[in-house]
């Protein structure tokens, strides 16, 4: 990839494809040239993959988000197609255009435009306030599965940093929150999809707080607990990024973050991204021509290993 494509949706920082490179040892776009070739030829050579062919810009940020690791990268991306048929309620039957109209009752979701100075990119939250009876927090998942597509399709950082409003967050929702079904959907995100999370900063202010930490500290790994940062108001914030790239209701000079997240779900929701994710769909494995004693090593685990959360 000579460049990055312009994106409607996304600015980038000066040198931005540069930066990211040389921060990563790819400063020699030789040796970048090269890992990309090994992973695409490693991937023809696995008989259980369905697909074998994708997009070199797909692959190359693969390699980015795994840190430039080659093995890091084969080992993600063979979990991301294995778990396309391990956790289909996660990465199956996508209905983009309508399935997400309940979630958008109840949270606003959006990746901010400019990426941090260090090159990571924003996603940014809140919760409405409206009790939703049909609100699922897989729903949640689903879309940030369809994000993650976009963002490895289009966009081009070191990782993500989370932030999430909760003032207006009600009790309702945080009964629909399965601590089990958090976790779950957070390692296929981390894991598999390689989306790397450099902070999750919640932003406290409902009466229900303690009850959504209490939620999260079973949910979270004991790896993403050390990288969660409280703020006591949105005015916090602003000691880890300038305050000009955020919404204007979080005291920024950008978009709100319901028009930021309708300019999203408008490139989400596009013809071009719709066959993105369904060609995605097809990129399961067949596990017919696997192994079974790899197989058992590295996945047979991976759904039940959730059952043993506990509360602090």
């Amino acid at each position: 990839m000579e460049e990055i494509n312009p994106n409607s949706m996304l600015k980038f920082n000066e040198n931005h494809l540069q930066k990211v490179r040389e921060a990563l040892g790819y400063g020699d776009v030789n040796k970048l040239k090269q890992d990309i070739k090994h992973l695409a030829d490693w991937i023809k050579k696995q008989n259980h993959f369905r697909v074998k062919e994708f997009d070199e810009g797909y692959l190359e940020r693969l390699l980015i988000y795994n840190k430039g690791s080659i093995e890091r990268t084969k080992q993600k991306f063979d979990k991301l197609c294995t778990c396309i048929n391990l956790m289909p309620e996660f990465l199956q039957n996508f209905d983009i255009k309508n399935e997400f109209k309940p979630l958008f009752n109840i949270i606003t979701i959006a990746v901010l435009p400019k990426p941090t100075n260090d090159n990571y990119r924003v996603v940014i939250s809140d919760f409405i306030g409206k009790d939703d009876n049909d609100f699922n927090i897989i729903q949640l998942y689903r879309y940030l599965m369809v994000m993650g597509h976009y963002m490895l399709s289009n966009d081009y950082c070191h990782g993500y940093e989370w932030i999430a409003g909760t003032k207006n967050l009600t009790m309702s929702t945080i009964t629909k929150m399965n601590p089990m079904v958090i976790h779950k959907g957070l390692t296929l995100f981390t894991d598999a999809m390689g989306q790397r999370l450099k902070k999750i900063h919640i932003i406290s202010g409902s009466k229900f707080f303690d009850a959504f930490m209490m939620v999260c500290k079973q949910a979270l790994s004991a790896k993403l607990r050390e990288r969660l940062v409280i703020h006591p108001d949105v005015e916090s914030l602003y000691k880890d990024f300038p305050r000009e790239q955020f919404p204007k209701d979080f005291g920024g000079d950008e978009k709100s973050i319901q028009e930021l997240q309708d300019i999203n779900f408008k490139q989400f929701s596009s013809d071009g991204h719709i066959e993105t994710v369904k060609f995605m769909e097809k990129a399961a494995t067949d596990e017919s021509f696997r192994q079974s004693c790899k197989f058992n090593e590295e996945y047979s685990g991976m759904p039940g290993s959730f059952k043993t959360l506990c509360v602090d």
